[in-house]
Order: C-alpha cells, then structure tokens, then sequence
C-alpha cells in the first residue's frame, strides 16, 4: 500500500532555516508556520554560498525545521525557482523536490519534501555534524548569532 504524501510539510536544512539567519527564510516567513525541528538521515556538504543534502537512511543526522506551508501550489512555485528546481525537467534541474521522512524531535516522523542536490559531489566540503547554522557560527568564529 503507497503511503499517501503530506503536500503541506517542507524540511530545511539550509538556507532557509530561521535558524541559519539568511535573507532567504523570508520565502517562507510569511507562506508558512513552524512545525517543528527534526532530522533527515544523510549527507550535509557546503556548495558555494549554501549546504547541499543527499539523503541516506544509514547517515548521520541532518538538523532541520519543519514547516506547514500555507498555499502549497503558490509557494512551492517561489521555493522551486528559488532552490532550482524545473519540475518540467527534474532531471536536469540542480535539485529536484522529493518526500523525505523526518524524525521530529518529540519522537514521531513525518513526510515532508525536502530540496535534494543532485550534482557531483566530488569538489563539496563535508559538514559531518549535519547543522548548517552551526557550521555558519563556526566559519564566523565567535562572531554567530
């Protein structure tokens, strides 16, 4: 029986994290609420400018917030160009939007989409503790938010 998907739930691990301090949150501060935080199971590496996740279910934890999408058709339009993602050509888009499952951190999962990366990885720095906005305070020194 195919598990039927949540449409509503996005998972950041990255850029848009409230917790990251980037202009892009905004793309979601007013088209969505905080659900809650949790882990994807995988791989975190930094790209120019932002974190890339490649999702493994034998990984290490990938910290994230979940969020409720208000208008899902509307927003995911404005995530989709943002993230780089053509559902008209999800093979040749430099991330496609996929269902991943989410450990929330009061214990139960969720599906939620989440911006996969989708190019070779041979040339990204690893982040091994899975936390991108840990990885920006350590990259700033003592200076983070």
């Amino acid at each position: 029986m195919k598990q039927s998907p949540v449409p509503d739930l996005l998972f950041t691990y990255g850029t848009l994290r409230r917790a990251a301090g980037n202009a892009a949150h905004r793309l979601l501060a007013d088209s969505a609420e905080l659900v809650g935080h949790g882990v994807v199971r995988g791989r975190l590496y930094q790209a120019t400018g932002f974190p890339v996740l490649v999702p493994d279910p034998q990984g290490n934890p990938v910290m994230g917030e979940v969020y409720r999408v208000f208008a899902p058709q509307a927003a995911f339009l404005r995530l989709d160009q943002y993230e780089g993602f053509d559902p008209a050509s999800p093979d040749t888009s430099e991330f496609r939007r996929d269902l991943v499952p989410v450990e929330m951190n009061d214990g139960h999962t969720v599906t939620a989409w989440a911006y996969i990366y989708q190019r070779p990885l041979f040339d990204l720095q690893p982040i091994p503790h899975g936390d991108y906005a840990k990885y920006l305070r350590e990259d700033s020194g003592s200076s983070g938010n």
